[in-house]
């Protein structure tokens, strides 16, 4: 079977996933481009015309009211039976998307995920896991209802943390979507040494990704662990911390390559505090460019307090 896109479409009940579904389809440029087939796999407030869809936006709608019906064999069977142009799927986001097998003829074209502003905070206190597996597989996240922005921007380190390549956007009733997360950064970018302290460790490193203009060749200073390895280059060492986004089960590392250790005998995961400069290099294991440090400075310390940044007491 030829190659099919699809564009998956997530979110927690009464997130805006119909809605958006059903514009995107009445839009122009889509049903004008040959046929849809629209899986839904949760049914909330808004339905689906099924009558106007099919007759006149040519897609026709196959509905799933539990996981274990959503197989890859049944999937198949709904492609050869209405030989689409693409698929869009409503994801249940309650569903375990890590289970869920799709047939190889479907490629993913695009994750969007949809969160109700109004909900937001007390599912993601209470199903931080949850959250984190859905923005994990996103390329864009929504949000909706958003009646305080700085509600959502507090837990923007958390959320930037569970996909580093995703995009978020509030997004208004009208469907127009402005970019999320612009606070002010809690340390001082143009300063000549920039500090971070311990606890800003988290908004730091996720930041370098996302803004590469406002690190490159800028000298920064903070408390760090150091973590050795076999399969390191001689003479370096990853200078990072342990963080907790959600649970014990979600403990990650997230630091950069130090390239020299200025001939100091590091132990792994002794602490220092390190002066260094950061430039980002294009790494052949990547194949992209990743931040290095340039050590300006290695001073041995004694472990900090909270060694592991526990995101999800901070938030």
């Amino acid at each position: 079977m030829r190659n099919i896109p699809v564009f998956f479409i997530n979110g927690i009940l009464d997130s805006g996933k119909t809605t958006f579904i059903i514009d995107t389809i009445k839009t122009d440029g889509f049903f004008e481009q040959g046929t849809t087939l629209l899986f839904v796999c949760e049914q909330g407030e808004v339905e689906y015309d099924e009558k106007e869809m099919l007759e006149k936006y040519k897609t026709s709608i196959v509905y799933y009211e539990n996981q274990d019906d959503f197989t890859d064999k049944s999937i198949l069977e709904n492609l050869k039976q209405y030989k689409p142009d693409r698929v869009v799927i409503e994801m249940n986001g309650m569903w375990d998307l890590k289970s869920i097998k799709f047939p190889k003829c479907l490629q993913i074209l695009q994750f969007i995920s949809f969160i109700n502003g109004n909900t937001f905070e007390v599912y993601f206190n209470n199903m931080r896991q949850k959250f984190t597996d859905m923005i994990s597989q996103s390329d864009i996240v929504c949000f909706i209802n958003v009646e305080d922005e700085t509600v959502i921007s507090k837990y923007q380190t958390s959320l930037k943390l569970a996909s580093s390549r995703a995009q978020f956007f509030f997004m208004n009733e009208k469907n127009i979507a402005k970019q999320a997360f612009e606070d002010p950064l809690p340390y001082d970018i143009n300063a000549d040494i920039i500090q971070i302290k311990n606890e800003d460790y988290g908004t730091f490193y996720i930041d370098t990704f996302d803004h590469k203009e406002r690190y490159d060749g800028k000298n920064v200073e903070y408390d760090i662990m150091v973590v050795k390895g076999p399969k390191l280059p001689k003479g370096t060492f990853i200078a990072g911390r342990m963080i907790m986004n959600c649970c014990a089960n979600d403990v990650q590392l997230c630091g950069f390559l130090c390239n020299n250790t200025l001939g100091k005998e590091l132990k792994d995961r002794s602490w220092i505090h390190l002066k260094a400069k950061l430039v980002y290099e294009y790494s052949e294991e990547y194949k992209e460019e990743e931040c290095v440090l340039y050590p300006l400075s290695i001073e041995p310390i004694k472990e900090i307090e909270n060694a592991v940044l526990n995101l999800s007491a901070t938030n």
